[in-house]
């Protein structure tokens, strides 16, 4: 309540308390009773809010200082999960058949190591003829033109 009064008003106010106290006192003999005891402590309580809003006035008029607010900056984070088309490193193979050189991701390693093996292009399937017979593979081309990336790391 006295937080906007201004500093010479609390001062007038702190006067006209003293001034009242001082017209209310008689010439009667000394004799104090609950009335007299009431009156003096509503007087200290009216000194000590008149004080405190003196005070609380003086403090408005000190430098404010920014209150400390904390800066949540966004951190750059990895995904929750690797992304679901990644072939593994260590299904890539490549030689040679009868039709020449080949390169791919073997079948049963893809089907094995994928996060996702149901999202393997069929069409990419092929079959290349080894010293160890036929063998099937995902063409690498092939699965790069549908989406399929390399492992992180991958050196052929």
């Amino acid at each position: 309540m006295f937080r906007k009064l201004h500093p010479t008003l609390s001062a007038l106010a702190l006067s006209g308390v003293i001034a009242l106290g001082a017209l209310s006192a008689s010439a009667a003999p000394a004799q104090a009773d609950s009335r007299d005891a009431a009156r003096i402590l509503g007087g200290v309580i009216a000194l000590y809010a008149i004080g405190r809003a003196i005070e609380l006035s003086q403090n408005d008029r000190a430098p404010r200082q920014a209150p400390h607010v904390s800066v949540i900056r966004p951190q750059p984070h990895a995904p929750a999960h690797p992304p679901a088309l990644v072939a593994p490193a260590r299904c890539f193979v490549e030689g040679r058949d009868r039709n020449g050189s080949f390169r791919g991701y073997g079948r049963r390693c893809m089907q094995n190591n994928t996060a996702r093996p149901r999202l393997l292009p069929q069409a990419c399937l092929t079959t290349v003829h080894t010293q160890r017979g036929p063998r099937e593979i995902y063409a690498g081309r092939c699965l790069a033109n549908n989406g399929w990336v390399r492992e992180a790391g991958f050196r052929p």
